[in-house]
């Protein structure tokens, strides 16, 4: 509160004590001043004892705080924050799992907001999503691709691009990607040969978006099936195709690409696209193997596939995620 503010709040309520030294009736300076006797004994004590600064309005802040975050508990949050950069929800399951800690979503998020770690957000109503999922593997596999950061090579003048293959599983969220050098139909082909032998389980469906590399439909000049549509065909699967300009429907892969971004490119500053594609493998396996995923209930991919019967111990074939 302004200090002004505060020094004139003090000399209304000394103007009551000096107007009852005046007239020594406590009932006619309530009527003059408009206010109650319980508010005139309460500020009377403070005068006789304190003066002037006395009646000047004091913190109403609680002087111990039974609930509040222990130190030790603000400080281990603190630290998963910077190591990990997940947000209070993904930080109170692994308090929970691998601390012993119980702690509110909010409470966290109290913790992150006074660290100035995360911005306060405005609440506002917002509609509940719905979501949705397969029934069981394969059932849909949604693939798409991603331009990976740019790296600034020496021996080159551009610089050097490369592209991440993405598929998913609806179902479980196990994940394959894969790096190539070209976008083009032929890293499609080899990139769905890939999943074949990755994926513990048959393929059914295969969604993507209508990039070129994907199908031919924006290209009414070319009278020849796309190599990939082909492939898929073959090998007896679905190719299934998103409306126009709506990412959202493949909303799955393209939220994994954010992942890669929050949790491993964004994080490090890649110079070399050969160490970038190793800890990408690494990346991989712990998403798919240890990385609990909380639209599964906080399993691991590899656990959600291990919760069907059929694929109880399944293991996965993937060894590296190299370029082609």
């Amino acid at each position: 509160m302004d200090k002004y503010i505060i020094e004139r709040r003090a000399r209304i309520r000394l103007a009551w004590f000096k107007r009852f030294k005046e007239i020594g009736n406590i009932r006619r300076v309530c009527v003059e001043f408009g206010i109650s006797r319980k508010t005139f004994y309460k500020w009377w004590p403070r005068y006789a004892k304190e003066g002037l600064s006395g009646l000047k309005d004091r913190s109403k802040r609680p002087k111990s705080h039974p609930k509040a975050v222990p130190k030790e508990i603000a400080h281990l949050i603190i630290k998963l924050r910077h190591k990990t950069r997940y947000g209070p929800r993904r930080l109170g399951f692994y308090l929970k799992r691998d601390y012993g800690t119980t702690l509110s979503v909010y409470g966290i998020y109290r913790v992150l907001v006074r660290a100035g770690e995360i911005k306060p957000r405005k609440t506002r109503p917002r509609k509940k999503p719905v979501y949705y999922h397969m029934d069981y593997p394969g059932q849909r596999v949604q693939v798409d691709v991603k331009y990976m950061p740019k790296i600034k090579l020496k021996d080159r003048p551009e610089l050097y691009q490369e592209y991440q293959y993405s598929a998913i599983d609806d179902c479980t969220r196990l994940r394959l990607v894969w790096v190539y050098q070209e976008l083009c139909s032929a890293s499609s082909v080899d990139f769905a040969q890939r999943m074949l032998e990755f994926f513990p389980f048959p393929l059914e469906e295969v969604q993507t978006d209508h990039g070129t590399e994907f199908t031919y439909i924006f290209m009414p000049w070319v009278k020849k099936p796309h190599p990939f549509d082909e492939f898929l065909k073959g090998m007896g699967i679905r190719h299934k195709l998103i409306p126009i300009a709506t990412p959202k429907q493949n909303g799955k892969v393209e939220r994994s690409h954010r992942t890669d971004d929050e949790e491993l490119y964004n994080q490090r500053g890649f110079r070399k696209p050969a160490k970038r594609r190793k800890e990408l493998s690494r990346f991989l396996d712990f998403y798919n193997k240890r990385r609990p995923h909380s639209a599964l209930g906080w399993m691991t991919p590899l656990e959600k596939l291990w919760s069907f019967p059929h694929y109880q111990g399944a293991t996965l074939s993937l060894k590296s995620v190299t370029h082609v």
